[in-house]
C-alpha cells in the first residue's frame, strides 16, 4: 500500500479536526486521551463548584500565578522564573435522545518574569508560552443497531503537560518546543445480534513542530484503522477481538515510515456500576516501508530487515469509590515512534493514575501520577539506550460560589535517561489561582 496516497485525505482531515474536535476518554481497544494543560483548565472549571445547578453552557476564565524552576526543561544552566497565566475556555453541550454533542474551545497564555536561554536554533526563547485547542465530539444512534460516533481534537501548545505524552497512541517530544497536535477518530458500531456485534473505526493523528530541526524528524501523519469483534459472553462481559492497520506517514524523514498490523483479543468487564475494567494484548508487525530494499536497517534484536515485531497490551481501569473519590488507571506496552532523531523505534510502557476526591461538596483534592520508561531501539548508527520520566501533581480546588473558585497545585516532572547528551531534566513548578465560570 503507498503510504503518500494518503496524504491528500489527511489533509481535508485535519482542516475538518482544526474547525471541530475534543478530547475523548481513554479505553483499551484504540480510543485514547489528550488532556493539554489548557484543556485541563478548563475542564477543572467542573470540579469543586459545588452542587449548584448546571447549564449547558458555561464561559471560564482563569488567572493564575507561580514558580517554575525549570522553565526550558533543560539539563543544565535551567532558569527559574515567576509566572503568570490567563487562560479562556468555553463548553457547550446540546443535543436530544438520539444525538448528543459537545463542543469545547479555549486558549491560554502563559509569561515569564525572568527566561532566558536559547532553542534548539540558537535563538532566544519568548518570554511567554500560548495554549489553544478546540474539540468536538458527536454521539448517534442512526437505528436500533448502528450507533456512529467522532472524537475530534485540535491543539497548539508551547510545552505538553505529561497527559499528553501519557494517555495517547501519538508520540511527542518532552521538550519544550511549539507545536500542532490532533487526534481525529470516527466509529461506528452495528450490532448484528443480541451478543454480536462489531465496532469499526478510524484514527488520524497530525504533528507538526515549529522548530525545522525537530520538524524534520518528528512532523508526521498517523492512519490507524480498525474493527472489533465483540460477544457478550455474560451480562457484564464482553469478549473482544480485533485487527488494526496502522500507517506512519512522516512528512519529510521518510525512512521513518511503517505499516503494522496488530492482531489482539480482550474483553470489557463491568465489576458492578461502579468498576469497570478493559484489556486488550496481542501483537504488532511492523515493517519500514519507507526504506529502500538496500537501506536495511540492523535492529539490536531482530535479523537487519527493517521489520519488527512486538508485543502489545493496554489496558484500563476505572473505579468509582463512593460519591466522593473516582480512581482511574492506564497501562500500556507497545511499540512507538521515538523522539530521537537517529532512533527508528522505541518499546514504550506507560501507566497514569489519577484520582479524584470531594472533601467536601465544594473542596476537590486531585492526584494525577504518571510514568513512562522507553527502550531506544539501536541500530548500526548508535547503540541502544533506555530512559525513565516520572510526573506528579497534585491540585486542590475551593468553590466559593456558583461563580468564583480559588486553587492551588504542585507539579513535579523528572526525566532520567542513559544517554549522555541532553535528555535528562527536572522541573517543579508550584501555581495558586482564581477562577471566574459563567
Amino acid at each position: 500500500m503507498e503510504i503518500s496516497t494518503l496524504r491528500n485525505f489527511a489533509g481535508a482531515a485535519a482542516a475538518l479536526a482544526l474547525m471541530c474536535a475534543a478530547p475523548h476518554t481513554a479505553k483499551a481497544g484504540g480510543a485514547s486521551s489528550f488532556s493539554q494543560e489548557v484543556t485541563n483548565e478548563s475542564a477543572s472549571a467542573e470540579l469543586g463548584t459545588g452542587k449548584f445547578e448546571s447549564l449547558p453552557f458555561k464561559v471560564s476564565v482563569t488567572v493564575r500565578g507561580g514558580y517554575d524552576d525549570n522553565v526550558n526543561l533543560e539539563t543544565f544552566d535551567q532558569d527559574e522564573s515567576l509566572f503568570t497565566n490567563a487562560a479562556l475556555g468555553v463548553t457547550y453541550q446540546f443535543g436530544n435522545a438520539r444525538t448528543q454533542m459537545s463542543l469545547s474551545a479555549g486558549a491560554g497564555g502563559t509569561y515569564y518574569f525572568d527566561r532566558n536561554g536559547d532553542d534548539v536554533e540558537g535563538e532566544d526563547f519568548d518570554d511567554y508560552d500560548v495554549n489553544a485547542y478546540l474539540g468536538f465530539n458527536i454521539t448517534h444512534r442512526a437505528t436500533p443497531r448502528l450507533s456512529l460516533a467522532a472524537a475530534l481534537f485540535a491543539s497548539y501548545q508551547s510545552q505538553p503537560d505529561f497527559g499528553t505524552l501519557n494517555r495517547n497512541t501519538f508520540t511527542i517530544s518532552r521538550q519544550s518546543r511549539d507545536f500542532f497536535f490532533s487526534s481525529n477518530r470516527f466509529s461506528a458500531t452495528y450490532a448484528w445480534t443480541p451478543r454480536f456485534s462489531t465496532a469499526s473505526s478510524y484514527t488520524l493523528g497530525i504533528i507538526n513542530y515549529d522548530d525545522s530541526f525537530v520538524s524534520f524528524f518528528e512532523d508526521r501523519f498517523e492512519h490507524t484503522i480498525g474493527n472489533e469483534f465483540r460477544f457478550l459472553v455474560m451480562p457484564m462481559t464482553t469478549l473482544v477481538g480485533e485487527y488494526r492497520f496502522g500507517i506512519v506517514d512522516y512528512t519529510d524523514f521518510d525512512a521513518r515510515s511503517s505499516t503494522s498490523h496488530f492482531l489482539l483479543a480482550g474483553f470489557d468487564h463491568s465489576f458492578n456500576p461502579r468498576f469497570n475494567m478493559s484489556a486488550r494484548g496481542g501483537v504488532e508487525f511492523r515493517s519500514f516501508e519507507g526504506l529502500d530494499n538496500d537501506d536495511d536497517i540492523d535492529f539490536d534484536d531482530d535479523e537487519g530487515d527493517g521489520d519488527r515485531t512486538h508485543p502489545y497490551a493496554e489496558a484500563t481501569l476505572n473505579y468509582a469509590l463512593g460519591q466522593r473519590t473516582s480512581v482511574s488507571l492506564f497501562n500500556r506496552y507497545s511499540l512507538e515512534q521515538p523522539d530521537f532523531a537517529d532512533a527508528f523505534s522505541r518499546s514504550t510502557y506507560r501507566t497514569s493514575l489519577s484520582v479524584r476526591h470531594n472533601i467536601t461538596p465544594r473542596i476537590v483534592a486531585g492526584l494525577n501520577f504518571a510514568y513512562q520508561h522507553d527502550d531506544y531501539d539501536g541500530t548500526v548508527a548508535f547503540e541502544s539506550f533506555t530512559e525513565d520520566a516520572f510526573d506528579i501533581a497534585l491540585s486542590l480546588r475551593y468553590a466559593i460560589n456558583r461563580n468564583f473558585a480559588i486553587d492551588a497545585g504542585y507539579q513535579h516532572t523528572e526525566v532520567i535517561s542513559d544517554e549522555s547528551l541532553f535528555r535528562e531534566f527536572s522541573r517543579n513548578r508550584y501555581y495558586g489561582g482564581v477562577t471566574f465560570t459563567f
